[in-house]
């Protein structure tokens, strides 16, 4: 697991360089005879000045002089009251197709004392390309695209290149012949009001490893792992209404690992959010019905690659002993399934979830 840190001081004079910046010159943070009325006593330090001590490691240690920052959250548990010794520490969480996220803190370097606690994702910019070629447009052919949620990974790297140029890659990372679309929740900001023929959701944050009770910070964990993908789902209903076609469909793929006795409760937020899909898939098939639109879920056992790319021969074995055939699927195999399921037209496929496990046991 990958961690930096770094130490700084701050001084009363950096808020007041930090107002100079900023043109916040809210007293509390920069007149000491207004702050010595509050019940602090005594200057605060923006929280905004924080921000840019988690800027700080993002951009020079983890991931370093390529990031290219997606988002950031902060929570402010104490006031940092200047002058004060700093202590800036973050750790790698997770990294897939390009994007990592990464928790950081901001502490007192003497007791420890947590002021800020942070997350922020991360993707990497190139060195060398020019704008021109990083150009892509969307597919010229008059036939709508059908949009491909997680270019990236396994399973949507596959399903595009079996489309061809009826597929729209949408990735959150930067990803040759996709568009970049770090939000979901803003995808129409980026790809306009072209008519789709479907949304094919492949993409998921990357599986969590910590007991449910045991979570350090439940709020961010639950928002990243639940909440989240919850909203990005909404934002792809919202837009497969506007600009879908005639009986266009909203796919969302699942994972057998919801179901008991696949997880062994060593991933409970994801196995809770992929949880959600065929409940969700029945709710959105009746509320997309009078639009002409459909919603179905398709739910896949272990994938040989992927997010399981860099399983180990023994795990992968013990995977496909599950399976009454003796072997996993490919990523190859899971896209042909998703193909054959959207080319069916059928009103009745809508709020259905199917699943695709070969029969696997737990």
């Amino acid at each position: 697991m990958k961690t930096a840190s770094f130490q700084i001081d701050v001084s009363p004079k950096d808020a007041l360089r930090f107002a100079e910046l900023s043109g916040d010159w809210n007293p509390l943070h920069t007149d000491p005879g207004h702050a010595s009325k509050t019940e602090y006593k005594n200057m605060v330090l923006h929280g905004a000045f924080s921000a840019g001590l988690i800027s700080r490691i993002a951009g020079m240690h983890i991931p370093g002089a390529d990031c290219l920052l997606h988002n950031m959250k902060l929570r402010f548990i104490a006031p940092i009251i200047p002058p004060a010794s700093l202590t800036v520490s973050a750790r790698l969480v997770s990294e897939t197709g390009g994007v990592g996220r990464v928790e950081a803190n901001v502490s007192d370097r003497d007791s420890g004392v947590r002021y800020v606690q942070a997350t922020y994702e991360f993707g990497h910019h190139k060195i060398g390309v020019s704008k021109e070629s990083a150009k892509l447009s969307i597919p010229s052919n008059d036939e709508a695209p059908i949009l491909v949620i997680g270019a990236s990974g396994g399973v949507g790297s596959a399903l595009l290149k079996i489309l061809g140029n009826k597929g729209l890659g949408i990735s959150r990372g930067d990803l040759e012949g996709s568009f970049t679309v770090p939000d979901i929740t803003r995808i129409g900001d980026v790809i306009g009001n072209r008519p789709i023929k479907s949304i094919v959701h492949c993409a998921w944050p990357a599986p969590d490893n910590v007991s449910f009770s045991m979570l350090d910070d439940p709020r961010s964990s639950i928002k990243h792992h639940v909440s989240e993908p919850l909203e990005s789902i909404h934002a792809l209903t919202r837009h497969l209404i506007d600009h879908g076609t005639e009986n266009a469909s909203l796919i969302l793929i699942g994972s057998t690992f919801a179901k008991p006795g696949r997880h062994n409760f060593r991933m409970p937020l994801y196995s809770v959010a992929k949880a959600m899909l065929p409940a969700l898939s029945n709710i959105l098939a009746l509320e997309l019905a009078p639009y002409g639109r459909r919603c179905f879920s398709v739910v896949f056992d272990v994938i040989d690659g992927g997010m399981n790319a860099g399983i180990n021969n023994a795990v992968r074995l013990s995977h496909a002993d599950r399976s009454p055939s003796g072997k996993l699927a490919t990523t190859e195999e899971a896209a042909l399934q998703i193909m054959w399921l959207l080319e069916n037209q059928s009103h009745l496929i809508s709020g259905a979830t199917i699943s695709l496990s070969g029969g696997a046991m737990p």
